[in-house]
């Protein structure tokens, strides 16, 4: 069965990432939120397809977890960043949650 929130929550990460790799500002980390999208657009491609979410893996996940903490760090010192802080830090909260909802579902099952 589909999560709706799940899903939910993956967009909102996805539209926050397409946003984030398009802003003039945020062109340091661009690459690297490239990868993360692409990684997770695969998650959720095989979430719909297989009705699971046995894709992704503990060190995948921390991979991403880590580079997004260090993108974080990375642009919070940056006095030329304004609001784009407030993204990357949606970015990161929106992929936490993302990650306690996959582990409660694979604890649930």
């Amino acid at each position: 069965m589909i999560n709706k929130k799940l899903v939910s929550d993956f967009a909102n990460i996805i539209g926050n990432l397409e946003i984030a790799i398009h802003l003039d500002s945020l062109k340091s980390v661009k690459s690297r939120y490239e990868a993360i999208l692409y990684e997770l657009l695969n998650w959720i491609k095989n979430y719909y397809i297989e009705k699971n979410l046995n894709i992704v893996t503990h060190e995948k996940s921390l991979e991403i977890h880590t580079l997004l903490e260090d993108i974080k760090w990375e642009i919070l010192p940056n006095k030329n960043i304004g609001n784009e802080a407030l993204l990357t830090d949606e970015i990161l909260i929106r992929y936490e949650v993302i990650i306690k909802t996959i582990n409660k579902e694979r604890g649930d099952n």
